[in-house]
Protein backbone atom coordinates (compact mmCIF):
# COMPACT_ATOMS: atom_id res chain seq x y z
CA UNK A 1 0.00 0.00 0.00
CA UNK A 2 1.43 3.36 -0.98
CA UNK A 3 1.87 5.78 1.91
CA UNK A 4 0.00 9.03 1.26
CA UNK A 5 2.16 12.10 1.71
CA UNK A 6 0.88 15.58 2.58
CA UNK A 7 0.47 17.85 -0.42
CA UNK A 8 3.28 20.28 -1.16
CA UNK A 9 0.89 23.19 -0.67
CA UNK A 10 -0.04 21.90 2.80
CA UNK A 11 3.67 21.46 3.67
CA UNK A 12 4.48 25.01 2.53
CA UNK A 13 1.56 26.37 4.56
CA UNK A 14 2.79 24.53 7.68
CA UNK A 15 6.30 25.94 7.18
CA UNK A 16 4.91 29.48 6.88
CA UNK A 17 2.89 28.96 10.04
CA UNK A 18 5.94 27.70 11.91
CA UNK A 19 7.88 30.85 10.92
CA UNK A 20 4.95 33.03 12.03
CA UNK A 21 4.81 31.19 15.37
CA UNK A 22 8.48 31.89 16.02
CA UNK A 23 7.87 35.57 15.26
CA UNK A 24 5.07 35.64 17.84
CA UNK A 25 6.94 33.76 20.56
CA UNK A 26 6.64 36.77 22.88
CA UNK A 27 2.82 36.45 22.94
CA UNK A 28 2.96 33.19 24.92
CA UNK A 29 2.02 34.39 28.39
CA UNK A 30 -1.70 35.11 27.85
CA UNK A 31 -2.20 32.15 25.51
CA UNK A 32 -0.37 29.81 27.86
CA UNK A 33 -2.62 30.81 30.74
CA UNK A 34 -5.72 30.13 28.58
CA UNK A 35 -4.31 26.76 27.52
CA UNK A 36 -3.30 25.74 31.04
CA UNK A 37 -6.73 26.64 32.40
CA UNK A 38 -8.49 24.75 29.60
CA UNK A 39 -6.42 21.63 30.28
CA UNK A 40 -7.23 22.09 33.98
CA UNK A 41 -10.98 22.09 33.23
CA UNK A 42 -10.61 19.00 31.06
CA UNK A 43 -8.58 17.18 33.71
CA UNK A 44 -11.00 18.08 36.49
CA UNK A 45 -13.84 16.75 34.33
CA UNK A 46 -11.93 13.54 33.59
CA UNK A 47 -11.26 13.00 37.31
CA UNK A 48 -14.95 13.56 38.10
CA UNK A 49 -15.69 10.77 35.62
CA UNK A 50 -13.20 8.30 37.10
CA UNK A 51 -10.49 8.86 34.48
CA UNK A 52 -6.85 9.83 34.84
CA UNK A 53 -5.75 13.39 34.24
CA UNK A 54 -3.96 14.09 30.97
CA UNK A 55 -0.32 15.10 31.08
CA UNK A 56 0.83 18.08 29.03
CA UNK A 57 2.98 16.94 26.12
CA UNK A 58 5.29 19.41 24.34
CA UNK A 59 5.33 17.47 21.07
CA UNK A 60 1.54 17.22 20.92
CA UNK A 61 1.35 20.90 21.83
CA UNK A 62 3.44 21.74 18.75
CA UNK A 63 0.99 19.82 16.55
CA UNK A 64 -1.90 21.69 18.19
CA UNK A 65 -0.14 25.01 17.74
CA UNK A 66 0.59 24.54 14.06
CA UNK A 67 -3.03 23.55 13.48
CA UNK A 68 -4.41 26.54 15.39
CA UNK A 69 -2.14 28.78 13.33
CA UNK A 70 -3.37 27.10 10.15
CA UNK A 71 -6.99 27.80 11.14
CA UNK A 72 -6.21 31.42 11.93
CA UNK A 73 -4.23 31.87 8.71
CA UNK A 74 -7.03 30.36 6.58
CA UNK A 75 -9.83 31.75 8.79
CA UNK A 76 -11.50 28.33 8.90
CA UNK A 77 -12.53 26.02 11.70
CA UNK A 78 -11.53 22.55 10.51
CA UNK A 79 -9.54 19.37 11.06
CA UNK A 80 -7.42 19.71 7.92
CA UNK A 81 -4.26 17.64 8.24
CA UNK A 82 -5.47 15.53 11.19
CA UNK A 83 -4.32 12.30 9.55
CA UNK A 84 -0.86 13.78 8.96
CA UNK A 85 -0.61 14.98 12.59
CA UNK A 86 -1.72 11.58 13.79
CA UNK A 87 0.86 9.73 11.65
CA UNK A 88 3.67 12.15 12.54
CA UNK A 89 3.16 11.91 16.30
CA UNK A 90 3.72 8.14 16.23
CA UNK A 91 0.88 7.22 18.58
CA UNK A 92 -1.71 4.49 18.04
CA UNK A 93 -4.73 6.68 18.88
CA UNK A 94 -5.35 10.42 18.81
CA UNK A 95 -8.39 12.67 19.17
CA UNK A 96 -8.81 16.33 18.32
CA UNK A 97 -11.22 19.08 19.31
CA UNK A 98 -11.13 22.49 17.68
CA UNK A 99 -12.89 25.63 18.77
CA UNK A 100 -13.39 29.20 17.71
CA UNK A 101 -14.14 32.49 19.38
CA UNK A 102 -14.50 31.48 23.02
CA UNK A 103 -13.01 34.28 25.09
CA UNK A 104 -12.54 32.16 28.20
CA UNK A 105 -11.22 28.63 28.70
CA UNK A 106 -14.36 27.84 30.70
CA UNK A 107 -16.58 28.86 27.78
CA UNK A 108 -14.59 26.68 25.39
CA UNK A 109 -14.69 23.74 27.81
CA UNK A 110 -18.48 24.05 28.29
CA UNK A 111 -19.05 24.14 24.53
CA UNK A 112 -17.03 20.95 24.07
CA UNK A 113 -18.75 19.31 27.05
CA UNK A 114 -22.17 20.06 25.52
CA UNK A 115 -21.19 18.60 22.13
CA UNK A 116 -21.46 14.81 21.98
CA UNK A 117 -18.39 14.16 19.81
CA UNK A 118 -16.16 16.69 21.57
CA UNK A 119 -17.29 15.39 24.96
CA UNK A 120 -16.46 11.81 23.94
CA UNK A 121 -12.98 12.96 22.91
CA UNK A 122 -12.35 14.63 26.29
CA UNK A 123 -13.55 11.49 28.11
CA UNK A 124 -11.72 8.99 25.94
CA UNK A 125 -10.27 6.39 28.33
CA UNK A 126 -7.30 5.65 26.09
CA UNK A 127 -5.79 9.11 25.83
CA UNK A 128 -3.03 9.98 28.29
CA UNK A 129 -1.23 13.04 26.89
CA UNK A 130 -2.44 16.32 25.40
CA UNK A 131 -1.37 19.52 23.76
CA UNK A 132 -3.59 22.60 23.61
CA UNK A 133 -2.90 25.74 21.64
CA UNK A 134 -4.84 28.95 21.15
CA UNK A 135 -3.93 31.26 18.29
CA UNK A 136 -6.15 34.29 17.91
CA UNK A 137 -9.72 33.02 18.30
CA UNK A 138 -8.81 29.40 17.30
CA UNK A 139 -8.11 26.56 19.74
CA UNK A 140 -6.87 23.03 19.12
CA UNK A 141 -6.90 20.20 21.67
CA UNK A 142 -4.80 17.30 20.36
CA UNK A 143 -4.59 14.27 22.68
CA UNK A 144 -3.15 10.79 22.22
CA UNK A 145 -2.54 7.54 24.04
Amino acid sequence: MEKKRPSILYSILMLILLVVSLAHAGDKKAASSYEEKLLGYINEYRLENGLNALSFDKALNKFAKVHSQHMEFTDTLDHTGFNERFKQCGQSLCVENVGWNFKTPEGQFRAWKNSRGHNENMLNKQIKHAGISKTGPYVTFFACD
